[in-house]
């Protein structure tokens, strides 16, 4: 089969190698389409440590059952999106519902564990999710979307009510899908704040009701302005750095919450006398559920929550090479989610 392989930073290539064989129990997932995700391309850059060469990156993805085992619950041609963090079911962790912090296993396409920027890979049945309705591309969606519902759903539905302003920072993927789930849950004033006006106009597309360049307006003099100098009862960090870290508190209220989703940076420095002061709450944002990653694809599936604007860049399995030496050029941010497909 063609498989994707990250050889060394900046460096991709496709090499043909053997089909994977399932085990007993386990099935065989023909690839269909697989999202670049933003870690990816991080990890490919050399930025993050995430990422161990060589290896097959990929964990965004949708396929089709090829071989199914005897007895099993899903049969050949059986539409699937996989859920790629591996978990044990049975330690405290995956008791109390957190099987994102199962230390079973790490995330596929992470580290060295090879992911699904392939044709074929082979998955136990209590990681498939039956889809039908959308197409491959849309149930890609699923693994980021999840990352944005479990952010958005730290959120009560009383705090929603109460919030006169949230702000999204970072209008990449996953900051775009966190404002889409915001306006689906009704909340009341939701800004974007990214230093791409091209990602700002697919924010306003998808429903923002403020936009905020840090680049042409200093940031807090915006948020003053957006909020009649309120300052911000929820803040959502989707970037994963300093500046935008710092950013996320800045902007809140008194009492405020900010929601960190990015991990690109390890150590970043943040105002600590006024978190006390201010008595504000950080809350860390990792993966998702198995809850949150169904509801995610039933959204999708219903239609609930709109991925077409998102969807700027399709090649296939065999270029992606070109895909990341693209990515490496996106200096307008025009490509957001870019897909492989196989």
């Amino acid at each position: 089969m063609k498989a994707l392989f990250y050889v060394a930073d900046k460096v991709m290539e496709l090499r043909d190698i053997p089909k994977p064989e399932a085990k007993a129990g386990q099935y065989l997932i023909q690839v269909k389409s697989n999202g670049i995700c933003g870690s990816d391309f991080e990890g490919y850059l050399g930025k993050t440590g995430r990422r161990t060469a060589p290896m097959i990156m990929g964990h965004e993805f949708s396929g089709v059952v090829a071989e199914a085992p005897k007895g099993g619950r899903y049969a050949v041609g059986q539409k699937v999106v996989v859920f790629p963090k591996p978990y044990c079911g049975v330690c405290e962790f995956c008791k109390k519902g957190m099987v994102n912090l199962c230390p079973e296993g790490i995330c596929m396409g992470v580290l060295d564990a090879n992911g699904s920027m392939c044709e074929f890979v082979t998955i136990d049945e209590k990681y498939l999710l039956p889809f039908d309705g959308i197409s491959f591309n849309e149930a890609a969606f699923t693994e980021p979307l999840a990352v944005a519902y479990r952010s958005v759903y730290k959120i009560s539905d009383e705090e929603l009510k109460e919030a006169e302003h949230i702000i999204v920072i970072g209008a990449g993927t996953i900051g775009l899908l966190v404002l889409a789930l915001l306006k689906y849950r009704g909340a009341k004033h939701v800004i974007i704040s990214d230093a791409t006006d091209f990602r700002l106009g697919v924010a306003k597309e998808m429903g923002a009701d403020d936009v905020l360049n840090p680049r042409t307006e200093p940031f807090m003099d915006g948020i003053k302005r957006l909020t009649g100098g309120k300052g911000c009862d929820i803040s959502i960090e989707a970037v994963g750095i300093a500046p935008t870290a710092q950013n996320s508190l800045e902007c809140l209220k008194i009492g405020g919450t900010a929601i960190w989703i990015g991990n690109a940076a390890k150590v970043v420095e943040v105002p600590m006398q006024k978190i006390v002061t201010m008595e504000l709450k950080i809350k860390g944002n990792y993966v998702y559920d198995l809850e949150g990653f169904a509801d995610s694809l039933r959204l999708l599936s219903e239609g609930k929550i709109n991925t077409k604007p998102l969807m700027t860049n399709i090649y296939t399995l065999e270029d992606g090479v070109q895909a990341f030496k693209d990515l490496e050029n996106n200096r307008e941010g025009k490509m957001l989610k870019v897909i492989l497909e196989s």
